[in-house]
Order: C-alpha cells, then sequence, then structure tokens
C-alpha cells in the first residue's frame, strides 16, 4: 500500500506560478511514493464548477494533478470554503472523487474522518447562513448564468464573509476549537480526524473511551507549507515542503 498525502489551503491565485510551482515540484517528488492524493478544499482562492469550463489560469497545478490520476494516484477532493460545486471538470478529467461536506475512510482498520473545517466554529452563525445560500441550487443556477469573470470578481469582494486567509486573530482559541470538534468526531467512533481551514499545523493524541485516538490539521500552503502524510504501518505525521 502506497503513501497518502493530505492537503490543503494553498489559495492559488490564477497566474500565481511561484505557488503552483511549488505545488508542481512537490507532487512530482511524491509522484513515486503516492497512492492517493486528499486535497481538504481551498487548493484554489476560487473554484466553481462552470461547465466545461476549467480556469487557465490554474492549468500548471490541474495538468500535474492529471498527471497524477493518469498514472494510477487516486484522488480525492473536499470542498472548501472557496472553492465548491467542483463539477465535472474535477470529477471527468482530474478522475477525482469530490466530497461536498466530508469524507471518511478506512486506513489499515483505523476509521478516518476528513472534512475542510469550515464548520467546526458553531458560533459563525452569519457565516453558517451566508454559506448555506451559496450552495443553494438557486445560487448555482445564478452563478452559472453570471459566467466565470463575474463571479470571480463577486468572490474576490465576498473573501472576507466567506472565512478566508485572515481568520486567525485568536490562534489559541482557534487552535481550542478545532480540538473540541475532532474530539466530539472521535467520541463517535472515528479513531482519526483531519481538518483544515484555520492554516495552523496541529497533531494531537487523545485517549477516548480507552482508545487511543489522532487529530491532525494539515495547516497551509501560504505560510507553513505543510501537510500529512499517512504511511502503512507506520502512521500518521505532519510534514513540511522544503522550499
Amino acid at each position: 500500500m502506497a503513501d497518502w498525502v493530505f492537503m490543503a489551503d494553498a489559495h492559488l491565485r490564477e497566474w500565481d506560478f511561484h505557488g503552483q510551482t511549488r505545488i508542481v515540484r512537490f507532487l512530482e517528488r511524491e509522484k513515486r511514493n503516492l497512492g492517493t492524493l486528499v486535497i481538504l478544499g481551498d487548493l484554489f482562492e476560487f473554484w466553481f464548477g462552470f461547465e466545461p469550463f476549467a480556469f487557465e489560469g490554474y492549468r500548471p497545478v490541474l495538468d500535474k494533478l492529471r498527471e497524477l490520476a493518469g498514472a494510477g494516484v487516486r484522488i480525492r477532493y473536499v470542498e472548501g470554503n472557496h472553492d465548491f460545486n467542483l463539477g465535472s471538470y474535477v470529477r471527468e478529467r482530474l478522475k477525482a472523487e469530490v466530497c461536498p461536506e466530508h469524507c471518511v475512510v478506512d486506513l489499515d482498520g483505523k476509521r478516518v474522518y476528513m472534512a475542510h473545517g469550515d464548520l467546526v466554529n458553531g458560533d459563525e452563525r452569519f457565516y453558517r447562513v451566508f454559506r448555506r445560500i451559496l450552495r443553494s441550487p438557486f445560487t448555482y443556477w445564478l452563478i452559472q448564468r453570471a459566467g466565470p469573470r463575474i463571479c470571480k470578481r463577486a468572490a474576490s469582494l465576498l473573501g472576507s464573509v466567506s472565512g478566508g486567509k485572515g481568520s486567525n486573530k485568536n490562534p489559541e482559541r482557534i487552535e481550542a476549537l478545532f480540538r473540541r470538534f475532532a474530539v466530539e468526531k472521535l467520541r463517535e467512533g472515528f479513531d482519526v480526524v483531519i481538518l483544515a481551514h484555520n492554516h495552523l499545523p496541529q497533531a494531537c493524541m487523545f485517549e477516548v473511551d480507552g482508545r487511543e485516538a489522532q487529530y491532525f490539521n494539515v495547516g497551509d500552503w501560504v505560510n507553513h507549507f505543510s501537510y500529512v502524510r499517512y504511511r502503512p504501518g507506520r502512521g500518521f505525521a505532519i510534514e513540511y515542503c522544503p522550499g
């Protein structure tokens, strides 16, 4: 069984060749040992699945993901708050399994819960309402009619509302919220919880109902360039991409 890599929150902008090149080089280095790549949302600063449109400015990363898929790497994409309604391009061209909310897998007998994490904070009631409206069928219909150019402009204006990169004014409180959410999931019977969204890499071990359980946050590719790796027989660990 090959390695699993979990990554998120690169917030790549179109034509950001520096950021994209770093990810492309990382994926090229990982290609030999990689069996499954899990993207836990917000790889892109904005992606909405226009049919059959693909954002040309993301071409370096998209081409590398297509290459990995063609080489047999399995790709799972859990939608974030900046990339959603991923559409046929991600499913058909990247051969990716798309998870709109969360994903559950079994790894060597361990139940693993994975999500982007933008719904962790129950106090963000306005954001939850905004998210529900944004992801409604009617809104999707409006976005499709508006087209990519207008929607990208609107997405830029709404970035602060959707809980983007500037949401870590109190990192200790945020980390505690994510740990609490993770423990709740672990008590539901999961052995490992992996989240993203807060851009803060973290690894925690808990004893839950007499068993060892783990929580990881993958961090980001904006400041930390961090990710979580699962090595069969060796378990999970946070790692960092060299410059």
